[in-house]
């Protein structure tokens, strides 16, 4: 019988180890064993020669020594009596991304990119939109899918970044489409009840205006969608989107207004100085009376904007959730905010990616400062 690699040896040490913590049932293990069995799976397969590549590359951190590494710090956590998980949700074994919340009859509904660990979304395209309900923010059940690709519709490939909105009764859900050559426009789908879904026609409602390059042909950005509704009753939506400029194109907010929800007029897109790679996830929200833009800053974190108009004159306020270590590619980073309030807290989300596409849902207290400014608090653990 040959004898066993030196990286066989630590795997099947390491698999020993882990499976006395197989056996307990309190969800921060069972959360933190479904991951490390995942990065164990996934090293193994790049250790048997399994590639990495997707179909634009392979970006850092998908190599089977980070696979493996941190599979290993997972269970020395555990073996010390530690939760290296405890704040972070996602479904076991599973990686958590763009996402929206709904506070409802005293619950919070969350929807959400349901990606994979160790995959990119290239290579494990993301096929449903998850669904999950708390009502303390730390325990979560895990509801059935809402909404999933479909070959005979635009979204063909994948589905992306739920955004919902609620206006007289009626539950609006703003996703990305992705077609097969990755080119993005924002779906709709509806609900009365948030559990069952019918998508509004076939159809995308959302495309950038003349000021952007779109085409089903090739990659077209059009994605990360939220809608606010105004005190008038008018409703914005935000997208993630590229504008013509000088000749190229130059990272954007894209902006169109609605009196129905499904028929929307395209109000230009806004760019923002310190966003130099790309903007995504952009959430709106208003508060005494003051317009506030939270998004991505690609590259850096979560920055944030005010306005007094929800069309024009966005002020940069600088970041909010920057990274705490430098990131090894521009999607590293806290990203994904949304701010919502439950039971007379405020709070905004983060979902910072870790390298081999790890990503989980974190939620922060937010507080409002008396110039217009937020700061984050401490996390819901």
């Amino acid at each position: 019988m040959e004898k066993l690699s030196p990286f066989l040896t630590e795997f099947f040490d390491v698999k020993t180890r882990l499976s006395r913590f197989m056996l307990r049932e309190d969800p921060e293990t069972v959360k933190t064993v479904s991951v490390i069995e995942v990065l164990l799976d996934r090293a193994l397969n790049v250790y048997k020669g399994a590639s990495t590549e997707g179909r634009f590359g392979t970006a850092p951190g998908h190599t089977l020594a980070n696979y493996f590494g941190r599979a290993k710090a997972y269970l020395e956590a555990l073996e010390k009596g530690e939760f290296p998980l405890k704040g972070k949700f996602t479904e076991n074994g599973k990686a958590l991304v763009d996402h929206s919340f709904v506070v409802k009859d005293g619950k919070v509904h969350l929807f959400y990119n349901r990606d994979y660990i160790g995959y990119e979304w290239d290579t494990m395209p993301v096929g449903v939109i998850g669904h999950a309900v708390t009502e303390d923010l730390v325990n979560w059940k895990i509801e059935a899918p809402v909404i999933s690709t479909d070959r005979d519709l635009f979204e063909n490939y994948q589905v992306w970044s739920p955004g919902v909105a609620e206006k007289d009764g009626r539950y609006y859900m703003y996703y990305t489409g992705v077609n097969l050559n990755a080119a993005q426009a924002i779906c709709l789908a509806t609900s009365e009840d948030l559990y069952h879904w019918e998508r509004y026609g076939e159809s995308p409602v959302v495309k950038p205006g003349s000021w952007g390059r779109w085409s089903e042909e090739t990659w077209s950005d059009c994605r990360d969608s939220m809608v606010f509704v105004d005190d008038n009753g008018k409703a914005y939506m935000y997208y993630c989107t590229a504008r013509e400029d000088n000749g190229g194109m130059r990272p954007a907010v894209g902006i169109a207004s609605s009196l129905d929800m499904v028929r929307w007029k395209d109000e230009g897109a806004y760019s923002f100085d310190i966003c130099d790679i790309t903007l995504e996830s952009p959430f709106v929200m208003k508060r005494e009376g003051l317009y506030y833009m939270f998004y991505t800053n690609c590259g850096h974190g979560t920055a944030y904007a005010t306005s007094e108009d929800p069309v024009t004159g966005w002020v940069s306020r600088g970041m909010l959730i920057p990274w705490t270590v430098p990131p090894l590619c521009p999607a590293n980073v806290p990203s994904c905010a949304e701010v919502f309030e439950f039971n007379g807290q405020w709070y905004i989300s983060s979902c910072l990616r870790e390298p081999g596409c790890e990503q989980y849902l974190e939620i922060f207290e937010l507080r409002w400062l008396e110039d217009g400014g937020v700061s984050v608090g401490k996390r819901v653990e």
